[in-house]
């Protein structure tokens, strides 16, 4: 089914979820990226042993999601939204007080180990409240929508963050644990449970015919590009971040001013990009679009380690990012059963874990063995990027091959 733009006549729920993922990432972006610089800058750790730690984050995420997923198609939304998160302020706490009075290691990685296994249990519950509150048509807008909403906390959570960075690292923890209790009170407040077990017949169908031809081997199809894609989409966080700051030399505001001018490009360009993937061919050709941008801002960093080059990447992959982030959830609510969404989620989110793991070592592996020709990395991060573009166009021509084959046996 082909989306259509529709903002303004979405449940309002949904705007009640974007807010609490708002005030989520305002909070917690931050710590995503300046975590590898506490490891590196504060505690010593190497290249290689941060990138371990990082990469094994993401798999913990995804076994857990896996299951969450799973549980959320079970148990319901409310209470992995609501109750689960509830730890998490206490986590967020104890990373403070590891980085304020010097504390081991341990605690940190512990206290921000059990905090992704907490927002790996809450993940797959948000993003199926979403999908339950619109229409498979509107999904696209829904998402979208969501995610404007996620960014402009992404693009004021790095300005605090590069702000507090000087001051003190420990302060963007405390942050966090803060604007996780508002979090949680707001959709406590605002959002109730959203999964019925009642679909209509039309569902029903179209499930059953997706589960038949499109939902197992397509799935499996579009995960396995899945990993290959956030194996290089991982060099746009984590390497990214040791290249401007470890190897570069830029001040941490810098980085705090990057990755707000991330979370700006989503809130003015996000709607344009979602004007034009709902006005023609399908979000799996948009999404293809998308990681060509990747490609061209990976190549753009060969050019030179300058500050105003590094903007231009950001500038160019997160207009790829515009296409690339609203098509996932769209793409695999749109194979999964209406009564498996968190489970596919869960699903498709543990498979691609294993990409952003390979990417954290590798990458930094790769980053480091090539720190005197930085030039070389980011080519062949653009080219392998490319070559995940063309495979996504090719995964859209299957599945308008096996939708023809459908119409014509019926």
């Amino acid at each position: 089914m082909e989306s259509r733009y529709n903002v303004r006549s979405l449940n309002r729920r949904i705007f009640y979820i974007g807010f609490a993922r708002f005030i989520r990432s305002t909070g917690r972006s931050s710590t995503f990226i300046f975590l590898p610089l506490v490891f590196i800058e504060f505690y010593h750790l190497s290249f290689i042993i941060s990138g371990t730690l990082l990469g094994f984050a993401t798999l913990i995420m995804a076994f857990v999601q896996l299951y969450s997923g799973r549980l959320t198609d079970t148990l319901g939304r409310r209470f992995f939204m609501i109750l689960v998160p509830l730890p998490n302020i206490v986590f967020y706490f104890l990373m403070f007080l590891a980085v304020l009075r010097h504390l081991s290691v341990y605690l940190l990685i512990g206290s921000w180990y059990s905090s992704v296994i907490i927002n790996a249990l809450q993940f797959p519950a948000l993003q199926a409240a979403v999908a339950d509150l619109s229409s498979p048509e509107d999904r696209l807008s829904a998402f979208t929508t969501v995610r404007i909403m996620v960014n402009i906390g992404t693009a004021v959570g790095p300005l605090i963050g590069g702000f507090l960075s000087g001051i003190g690292f420990e302060y963007i923890f405390l942050v966090a644990s803060i604007t996780t209790l508002i979090e949680i009170y707001t959709l406590y407040r605002a959002v109730p449970e959203t999964m019925t077990k009642a679909t209509d017949s039309m569902s029903v169908t179209n499930s059953k015919d997706l589960t038949k031809t499109l939902g197992n081997r397509f799935f499996l199809s579009f995960v396995l590009v899945g990993v290959l894609f956030m194996f290089f989409y991982r060099q746009s966080g984590i390497s990214l971040s040791i290249y401007a700051i470890v190897l570069t030399k830029l001040p941490l505001i810098d980085l705090g001013y990057l990755y707000a001018l991330n979370g700006i490009l989503v809130v003015l360009l996000q709607f344009r990009i979602l004007k034009l993937m709902t006005s023609r061919y399908s979000a799996m050709v948009w999404r293809g679009v998308g990681v060509i941008f990747y490609s061209a801002a990976f190549l753009i960093l060969s050019l030179s380690p300058l500050f105003s080059v590094i903007i231009l990447f950001m500038i160019v992959s997160t207009i790829g990012e515009n296409f690339t982030s609203p098509t996932t959830q769209t793409i695999v609510t749109g194979i999964a059963p209406a009564n498996l969404r968190g489970t596919y989620i869960g699903a498709y989110s543990f498979y691609t874990s294993f990409g952003s793991f390979a990417g954290s070592i590798l990458g930094l592996l790769m980053l480091s063995y090539l720190r005197g020709i930085t030039a070389s990395f980011w080519i062949i991060i653009a080219s392998g990027t490319m070559f995940v573009a063309v495979m996504y166009f090719l995964l859209d021509r299957i599945r308008h091959r096996k939708l023809a084959s459908i119409k014509v046996q019926a």
